[in-house]
């Protein structure tokens, strides 16, 4: 399995573009799937001085409606003629971010062409050694961004559920490897749900943490991030990339509890597992 980073807020070469989103290319099982686009074009750019070709992609999986994430899906479809999309279907709702009362939209347009979409309302199959997850329980977090919200037609802004939110799983061999974008239902809760279903540990994860709004003046949140580590590190040889929200604080804390076992990903990081 080979995966490079398109997208990631910061990069390893002055030459490759950076922003705050995610956008990951993987090659498995003879597939090319796109995990997430990014906000703009800068993925795109970054293919071609990576050697990706962005009319080879097979899947493209968007991770959830915010736009750091999935902004620019007509464009993809313009460029790549064959690739289904697999998406949740809630995640073209009105999303929001509150900032100090001002709400800002953060959401994700659905394309005028939308033929290859396909709505992701339940976990499934959808090729050899490739699955993608959608029903997994929200659990209130410790450390969590309360500003995301979403606007109901009835009740207005409303707390974000992350509905939208899917995940995927690719396996083959020895290989196990779990793909989350922001982790807003948890990061320690997506990999329990989804290994209780999948009935074995997950080889790597590659993943947002979503602990940006990490405080480390705040006990529980630091004990948190302690029992957190160690129970990761204890479920065996498993390998963490991480990157984009978990946050430059919440890192440095976790790499030194994690040690090897916690690998940061930037732009034109490549992996092969």
């Amino acid at each position: 399995m080979r995966i490079v980073t398109l997208l990631e807020n910061d990069s390893i070469r002055n030459d490759l573009k950076s922003a705050h989103g995610l956008s990951l290319y993987i090659e498995h099982n003879h597939r090319k799937i796109l995990f997430d686009i990014g906000p703009g074009n800068q993925y795109i750019k970054n293919a071609k001085k990576l050697g990706v070709d962005i009319k080879d992609v097979d899947y493209l999986i968007i991770s959830h409606g915010h736009r750091d994430h999935g902004r620019g899906i007509s464009k993809f479809l313009r460029k790549n003629k064959k690739a289904k999309v697999y998406i949740q279907e809630t995640a073209f709702q009105k999303l929001y971010k509150n900032f100090k009362k001002i709400y800002l939209p953060i959401g994700i347009r659905k394309p005028v062409f939308s033929r290859r979409l396909v709505m992701v309302n339940d976990d499934i199959k959808i090729d050899n050694g490739i699955k993608i997850y959608h029903n997994v329980k929200a659990v209130d977090q410790i450390i969590k961004d309360d500003t995301l919200l979403k606007k109901d037609p009835i009740d207005g802004f409303v707390q974000d559920d992350f509905d939208h939110e899917i995940y995927l799983v690719l396996y083959g061999g020895k290989s196990k490897v779990l793909f989350s974008g922001c982790s807003h239902k948890g990061i320690e809760n997506i990999i329990d749900s989804i290994e209780l279903k999948e009935k074995k540990p997950f080889s790597a994860v590659v993943a947002g943490f979503h602990f940006s709004h990490y405080d480390s003046s705040n006990l529980r949140q630091t004990m948190y991030l302690d029992d957190f580590s160690e129970k990761m590190t204890t479920k065996g040889k498993v390998t963490y990339y991480t990157g984009h929200c978990t946050g430059d604080e919440a890192y440095l804390d976790l790499k030194q509890r994690m040690k090897d076992s916690l690998q940061r990903i930037k732009t034109g990081t490549e992996i092969n597992l």
